[in-house]
């Protein structure tokens, strides 16, 4: 997949990078590739992951398809909130088999372990205005965390060998303003420590 659909009109000022755009719905069937656990979440694709915190409290998993550029989707959405920052898991399936979902161009990440790749994390100031329309941050809303103003983020992504099933885990965090001495690593840093995640293959 292209790199991730949110915050789609602030990545327009940020290298146009994990833009989330709602597109026509694919008409292929839905399919379950996230499930609830203890704690959390279990992937149910070709990647094997439990995402599960002590701290925070779990919603989901909702179940839809899209089609991002020439590719349908099919996906599964589940997340971990806390007061003031959230992890959304994304388990999906290029349902075409194209193997779309090539992250190759970016860095690898040790967290959560050398399988993801990652974004690098920034610092965004999001309007209500921006919100409508896209899917992952009105889902957010719809379960009580309102993703409006100043918020840092950073998104990992695995993938199969084919390119086929992807994993992308989103931190989000509120922060008081997006200034230069910010270091928006260090902020997120409280959530990735809330987080477990494993294989579980």
């Amino acid at each position: 997949m292209t790199q991730r659909r949110l915050f789609k009109n602030c990545f327009v000022l940020f290298a146009a990078s994990l833009v989330l755009t709602l597109l026509s719905t694919a008409a292929y069937a839905e399919t379950t590739h996230l499930v609830t656990t203890d704690g959390g979440f279990k992937t149910t694709h070709g990647l094997t992951y439990t995402i599960t915190s002590g701290e925070m409290v779990a919603k989901g998993p909702e179940h839809r398809t899209d089609q991002f550029g020439d590719n349908p989707y099919e996906i599964s959405l589940g997340a971990l909130f806390s007061d003031d920052g959230v992890v959304m898991v994304h388990a999906e399936r290029v349902a075409n088999q194209s193997g779309a979902s090539n992250y190759q161009d970016l860095a690898r990440s040790k967290w959560p372990d050398d399988s993801f790749r990652f974004s690098g994390a920034t610092c965004i100031d999001v309007s209500a205005a921006e919100i409508e329309g896209e899917h992952d941050l009105e889902w957010l809303r719809d379960n009580g965390f309102e993703p409006t103003g100043p918020m840092v983020f950073v998104q990992y992504y695995a993938t199969t060998n084919d390119f086929n099933d992807e994993i992308v885990i989103t931190l989000l965090a509120r922060v008081d303003a997006c200034t230069p001495e910010l270091e928006p690593s260090e902020k997120l840093a409280p959530l990735r420590d809330s987080v477990v995640v494993k294989r579980a293959d």
